[in-house]
């Protein structure tokens, strides 16, 4: 009994190197590229994609499958060339997502997908004016994303994630958005993981 008891706690005390090893820490950063409502909002103006940019922080376990977490500055929303009716969001976002990667020392093509919870940090409607106040900061997306890695070169990574809100924003503004929910495109470059 004591024989296996010490064979178990040298075989855990040598796989902690490698499972330090596994882990990463890193930053992110890029391009962040927003849907503009459906052509049944009502109200005056044309509307565009408010792109933005999205940067943060992340970590991520290593492996074939692993976990990953990131914290995030996003802009999302949309502008309107009629001050008042636009959406322009910025939200701090916390991903929690499996990835799936297919290991080398070259190159480390992954995927990722996993639920988002996003905090309201500040909306304008262009022009200076504010969104209406609907009490409800915190809003849920489903996140999805493929990308490659090259370890060799500080661990550089570049992603393309796709964020869908999984609930309305229903802001009740005058241009009746009630069907509107956020979705973006962003394309990550990532060092350190």
């Amino acid at each position: 009994m004591k024989r296996s008891l010490l064979v178990a706690a040298t075989v855990a005390l040598c796989s902690l190197p490698a499972a330090a090893n596994a882990q990463g820490l890193g930053i992110l950063g890029g391009w962040s590229y927003s849907q503009v409502p459906s052509t049944n909002a009502t109200g005056a103006g044309s509307y565009t994609a408010n792109s933005g940019f999205a940067i943060g922080v992340g970590a991520e376990s290593g492996g074939i499958l692993g976990f990953g977490i990131n914290a995030m500055y996003a802009q999302r929303g949309f502008t309107n060339s009629t001050p008042g009716f636009g959406d322009k969001v910025s939200y701090i976002d916390i991903p929690v997502y499996l990835r799936v990667s297919i290991p080398n020392p070259v190159v480390v093509p992954f995927a990722l997908a996993g639920p988002q919870v996003s905090f309201q940090v500040n909306c304008d409607a262009g022009g200076g004016v504010d969104c209406p106040d609907t009490g409800d900061k915190t809003t849920w997306s489903a996140i999805a994303g493929i990308g490659v890695r090259f370890p060799m070169v500080a661990g550089l990574s570049v992603q393309g994630r796709y964020v869908y809100a999984l609930k309305d924003l229903n802001y009740g503004t005058i241009n009746n958005q009630s069907n509107y929910r956020q979705r973006s495109f962003e394309i990550l470059l990532g060092l350190g993981f």
